[in-house]
């Protein structure tokens, strides 16, 4: 190769060398965070930290802690001030770079009054240029609920049923019995709900023979924590509670409510007992959320169910004759089934279940004829508004029952019923018939006719 005029080869060599060396990518490095889930309490802070390795100085580098994805910035850093254009607005006013060792390439996040929605992966993210190191670790948030509560029912028989309860948890918890030599007891069954606040509510059931139960505890512990609260009852103790020896009564016939029209849910107990220092809740499957809760002269709206806001009052309170009365307003589909009066002071409770039936009568039936591709003809009978599932049946002009064709049901968002029923027409059937649509609680009827004169 002839030297080019001017240059020799080595120094044209040692000017390719030179630009290599310049435009050199940064040496690779490797982003650590730390080994084990970082683990905070609801509402205080938690510490994020990762850092380079080898060792070097992130002065000059952008670092981002993010969530999902690297859009979704939880905080940003760069050339050693932080930006928050990107920032997700949950974080906003509650984090701060820890920036002591920002030389030594380790940098830290705070997280100020940790919530329930920080729980979860979090990535640490340094870029040098063109090059990017990233890590990821885990925040676990958790919430240590409120001491275990134990309510005991009225015994039945030989046996008596312990519901304990407790809420402000997170994760969702364990519960378990333990009798007083400390042997584990099998839970009869076990409801958690997550409430609006993401913090988990817990209760779980047991039921022991009367005769032989001393003292029984309920604990509830958090795995994450690895801490646990408990409670105990005395069973013989507890017997001596005057609503030991009292029942609650309810109605004997299911209660019949018309859509729109007001349920009233009457309990007593009986004998007739002061109850204005008792607590009285009305429930569905569960103690919690209650439809209304009654304790201390007022309404405990703190414990009530979504659907019921605005809906519940108590039009009588004759509870120095141990009776009440819970009115529902505006009866609604949902509202149909059981629920549950419970009387409970000191810890001890008796209940009457109430069965609710919801009922609607719909529209007048609507015939239409509708051809079919063969030629033939069918009779369509409509009807909407229905409420439960109510019976179809078509007639002919002497009573007798005609098997439709085909059947259908629908349901609005409402919860009532819309039905369609079919009844195909040949030579012999041309004749009048009905349409006809019946309540089966109320044993109410509307009907339509058709007559082929005309068609």
């Amino acid at each position: 190769m002839a030297d080019v005029p001017g240059y020799s080869v080595s120094g044209l060599l040692a000017s390719v060398f030179f630009v290599l060396l310049i435009t050199k990518q940064p040496d690779n490095f490797k982003v650590i965070g730390p080994a084990h889930p970082i683990v905070a309490r609801v509402g205080e802070d938690a510490v994020l930290s990762c850092h380079l390795l080898p060792k070097r100085t992130a002065v000059r580098m952008e670092v981002t802690w993010y969530r999902s994805e690297p859009s979704a910035q939880v905080l940003a850093l760069q050339d050693g001030v932080e930006a928050t254009e990107m920032q997700m607005e949950e974080y906003r006013g509650r984090v701060e770079w820890i920036q002591d060792d920002i030389a030594e390439g380790r940098l830290a996040l705070k997280i100020y009054n940790v919530q329930l929605s920080d729980n979860g992966q979090y990535w640490c993210r340094f870029q040098d240029g063109n090059y990017i190191g990233e890590t990821s670790l885990l925040l676990k948030v958790a919430g240590l609920g409120s001491a275990p509560d134990i309510h005991m029912e009225g015994p039945a028989g030989s046996t008596v049923q312990l519901v304990c309860t407790a809420k402000g948890w997170f994760p969702e918890p364990q519960v378990y019995w333990k009798d007083i030599l400390g042997e584990k007891l099998p839970t009869l069954s076990e409801h958690q709900i997550q409430n609006a606040d993401g913090l988990f509510y817990v209760e779980a059931s047991l039921v022991v023979k009367a005769d032989n139960a001393g003292t029984v505890s309920c604990y509830i512990h958090n795995e994450v924590l690895t801490e646990e609260k408990d409670s105990d009852i005395s069973i013989p103790e507890k017997l001596q509670n005057e609503l030991a020896s009292l029942k609650v009564t309810g109605p004997s016939e299911p209660i019949l409510v018309r859509v729109g029209e007001d349920i009233q849910l009457t309990c007593n107990l009986s004998p007739r007992a002061n109850a204005q220092s008792m607590e009285v809740r009305w429930v569905r499957s569960h103690r919690y959320p209650a439809v209304h809760v009654y304790m201390d002269g007022d309404h405990v709206a703190g414990e009530q169910m979504a659907e019921y806001r605005g809906r519940t009052a108590l039009v009588s309170k004759a509870l120095d004759e141990g009776s009440v009365t819970l009115q529902i307003h505006d009866a609604r589909t949902s509202d149909d089934g059981q629920y549950r009066c419970l009387f409970e002071k000191d810890g001890v409770y008796q209940e009457a279940n109430l069965d609710v039936k919801i009922v609607a009568v719909g529209s007048s039936p609507l015939i239409t004829v509708e051809a079919m591709k063969d030629g033939e003809s069918q009779l369509v009978c409509t009807s909407e508004g229905w409420f439960p599932q109510p019976h179809m049946q078509w007639r002919d002009m002497e009573g007798r029952t005609m098997l439709s064709s085909s059947e259908a049901l629908t349901q609005s968002s409402h919860g009532l019923f819309q039905v369609e029923t079919r009844l195909l027409l040949t030579d012999s059937s041309v004749v009048n018939v009905t349409c006809s649509i019946s309540n089966p609680l109320l044993g109410e009827e509307k009907m339509a006719a058709f007559s082929p004169s005309g068609w």
